[in-house]
């Protein structure tokens, strides 16, 4: 007689060795998904760093103050683009009152990316 098809025994081994290969591969692939969003975030940051650089040299004089902006204003002055920024690790969104502090030391301006809100500033001080 002949037999076509498969038997339960064998399809259950196939399931239980993708089973196996899937608990393998799993943790590798969730680890280069939360590397690559810290990455992003990084870079996210430096970006807003880099538009609130370029805001200063337009803008600030030799001033010994400690300055903050915020998202918005880098944005309405088209320094950053004008769109909703995200957190990609807590995926909540980053407001734009966020404040960049900008210090003068050892004659040069340093930009801080706080990610404080206005209302909660504590960190922008000298």
């Amino acid at each position: 007689m002949k037999k076509n098809g498969f038997t339960l025994i064998e399809i259950i081994a196939v399931i239980v060795v993708l089973g196996v290969i899937l608990l393998i591969i799993m943790p590798n692939f969730t680890d280069i998904l939360n590397r690559s969003r810290q990455r992003l975030n990084q870079s996210q940051k430096d970006q807003i760093i880099s538009s609130a650089r370029v805001w200063g040299i337009e803008n600030l004089g030799s001033s010994n103050d400690v300055n903050k902006i915020t998202i918005a204003t880098l944005q309405n002055g088209g320094y950053l683009e004008d769109k909703e920024i995200k957190d990609l690790i807590d995926r909540k969104e980053i407001k734009t009152d966020t404040v960049i502090c900008i210090t003068f030391k050892d004659n040069q301006y340093i930009y801080t990316y706080e990610g404080e809100t206005i209302e909660g500033d504590k960190k922008c001080t000298k």
